[in-house]
């Protein structure tokens, strides 16, 4: 699971490649309160990009998050679970 977490983390700038990784990171760094925060994530994302490899059972469980991760619950318990960033 930490590893996922890192990804999520990590791909969010290439989200006009369509992998669900890639998707699910760029939805919760668009969660950001203000576009200084919106462009920190994804700045971090982008830095971290060249140190994952994403492989196939990791897209599965970030397609399970997507339909699930809502902006407005991100910052509660459920809210970070349904987005993947919790356990």
């Amino acid at each position: 699971m930490k590893r996922w977490l890192i990804l999520t983390g990590v791909v969010g700038l290439l989200a006009g490649c369509g992998s669900p990784c890639i998707k699910l990171a760029s939805k919760i760094c668009d969660c950001q309160a203000s576009q200084t925060d919106r462009d920190n994530c994804n700045a971090n994302v982008s830095a971290r990009a060249s140190q994952v490899t994403i492989t196939s059972d990791d897209e599965a469980t970030c397609e399970k998050f997507i339909d699930t991760c809502a902006c407005h619950e991100l910052n509660t318990p459920q809210g970070k679970r349904n987005c993947g960033l919790a356990r």
